[in-house]
């Protein structure tokens, strides 16, 4: 077993017998790492707090899907994500989203987008907490090599006008044309709702972000096509749970 030392952000925490647990990382150096930390719940290795971010020591061994915890030195505990329901809910999203896709993005890329979305919503105010989701969060799914297709029909090839209204088609990933979307039955996208969706894949979010609701529901649906198996995410669920309505 080879001791490594590598940047890694603490997404999971799950207890195993009395006084161990099951963590998982995502690392810099090679994604996701699972490892086993024994004796950490009475007492050893504690500032283990979910969404933390700092140096992961661990034994890698290549046969192993759980590997042997040594020390992780918590650099950034970042405990205000825990202190409200909807940044924590945001949070678990973000984690959930990266756990569940387990692929073979860029493991440096994928890093950097997560610990910069973590600091983020840590640093949001609560009523911008949805508008920072739906714009890390899109952020991630590009990294993570999945861009919906706004502009451009998948169908037809025709480019939409700016005063289109089409239909998401989730298996072909875009946006149909009005002739095309008639044979579809995903979500209707306005103009509107195109060029909000647009802002965030470009890294900002709309001044005039409405329905935020719908957002959310929007990209857990990707996601769910896309990146989670056909299976949605609890943790956006429990997300929706914390919102108010969408305005008419």
């Amino acid at each position: 077993m080879a001791v490594t030392h590598t940047a890694a952000l603490l997404l999971r925490a799950h207890p195993y017998g009395e006084t161990s647990r099951v963590l998982r990382f995502l690392t810099r150096d090679r994604g996701i790492v699972g490892v086993m930390a024994r004796g950490v719940r009475s007492g050893k290795g504690s500032g283990l707090d979910t969404f933390a971010g700092g140096r992961l020591t661990y034994y890698h061994k290549e046969s192993r899907d759980l590997h042997s915890f040594k020390e992780f030195g918590v650099e950034r505990s970042r405990r205000g994500l825990g202190r409200h329901p909807l940044r924590l809910a945001a949070a678990s999203v973000l984690a959930d989203l990266v756990l569940r896709h387990g692929g073979d993005a860029d493991a440096h890329a994928l890093f950097d987008a997560l610990d910069g979305a973590f600091d983020a919503l840590a640093e949001a105010a609560v009523d911008t907490v949805p508008g920072a989701l739906l714009r890390e969060g899109w952020q991630l799914i590009a990294v993570l090599g999945y861009h919906p297709s706004l502009d451009v029909c998948p169908v037809c090839g025709a480019t939409l006008k700016a005063d289109d209204m089409g239909r998401f088609d989730f298996e072909q990933g875009g946006v149909r044309c009005p002739g095309c979307a008639e044979s579809s039955g995903g979500p209707r996208l306005g103009p509107g709702a195109r060029a909000q969706l647009e802002t965030f894949l470009a890294g900002s979010v709309p001044a005039d972000l409405q329905r935020p609701r719908a957002h959310l529901q929007f990209l857990s649906d990707f996601v769910t096509h896309h990146l989670a198996g056909s299976r949605s995410l609890e943790s956006f669920r429990v997300l929706a749970a914390l919102l108010p309505p969408d305005e008419a």
